[in-house]
């Protein structure tokens, strides 16, 4: 992008090259110690962004780390980098950090020190959201992360290989599940559809909040006339998903993801479902209408 313009947000001040804000004894890079929310820009505008500081909140709140940014304080910041960045569409980042420290292997006290804010804004590649959102193929995996695997934190890299694994064999994301039950993906929240209801399991300590998935739960589906159903009393096991009608993938940069095959097996017949088409036109939609 030609007119792309670099413009970051640190601690208070604008920036247009990211050299002199590393630093090296910020706990982030020593320890992955933060947590962060990526937002997609659509037509240039923030989507959803009220929905992504609320749960970057939670994710601070449930790491120790103190807010030192207020939201309406980020709204502002995100629409100003948004602006001067010069993208239309991309997404924006933002990571807070514990902040600087010495090289202590524990979690210092709450008001220790001072959270390290940043913000900044990439255009994407539209082309390969269309290609994703025209069907993929993916991998199962043991999900061996642990417990608070629903904090989205900056040390994700238990996530990243899974991934990576995914990708070297050809396949967009490694679905996970503990014994028989269906938790997550790497990078995405899983929807079945069974009987043309979507299915998802309930929030818990294994799975991140999805953003996409809550608007595809509360918003989305209910528009597009369709029954959704995430009761943690039902959970979704792992042969359900291999004998879906359908089986689709919702992250916040690629939306919503038809899986066409798990494992090489062919979900359903193979194609982008009816159910799944549904929910990614009036997703659209509500992209198109914009969220604050």
């Amino acid at each position: 992008m030609a007119d792309y313009k670099p413009t970051i947000y640190y601690n208070h001040n604008f920036y247009y090259d990211f050299g002199p804000l590393i630093t090296p004894d910020d706990r982030g890079i020593m320890f992955g110690d933060g947590a962060y929310e990526w937002i997609r820009i659509f037509h240039g505008h923030p989507f959803a962004l009220s929905y992504h500081t609320d749960r970057l909140y939670r994710s601070m709140r449930l790491l120790g780390i103190r807010p030192v940014t207020a939201p309406d304080e980020f709204t502002e910041i995100v629409e100003t980098v948004i602006d001067e960045s010069g993208v239309e569409e991309g997404y924006v980042k933002i990571i807070v950090t514990r902040g600087a420290g010495e090289h202590d292997f524990t979690i210092p006290a709450r008001n220790k020190l001072r959270p390290n804010v940043l913000v900044y804004a990439k255009p994407i590649d539209l082309k390969s959201i269309e290609a994703v959102q025209g069907g993929v193929k993916c991998i199962t995996m043991e999900d061996d992360r642990g417990h608070h695997s629903d904090i989205l934190s900056l040390n994700q890299l238990n996530n990243m290989m899974a991934r990576a694994e995914a990708q070297k064999k050809g396949c967009y994301d490694a679905i996970f599940h503990l014994g028989d039950l269906l938790t997550e993906a790497s990078h995405s929240n899983v929807c079945i559809v069974k009987a043309g209801v979507i299915w998802t399991p309930a929030k818990n300590e294994h799975m991140i909040p999805g953003i996409t998935r809550s608007l595809v739960l509360t918003r989305v589906a209910p528009t597009a006339g369709v029954t959704s159903i995430d009761d943690g009393d039902d959970p979704v096991r792992m042969k359900d998903v291999f004998n879906a009608e359908e089986v689709f993938l919702t992250n916040t940069v690629d939306g919503i993801i038809p899986v066409l095959s798990i494992d090489g097996k062919p979900i359903g017949n193979g194609e982008v479902g009816t159910v799944t088409k549904k929910i990614q036109e009036h997703y659209h939609h509500l992209m198109t209408d914009g969220l604050p």
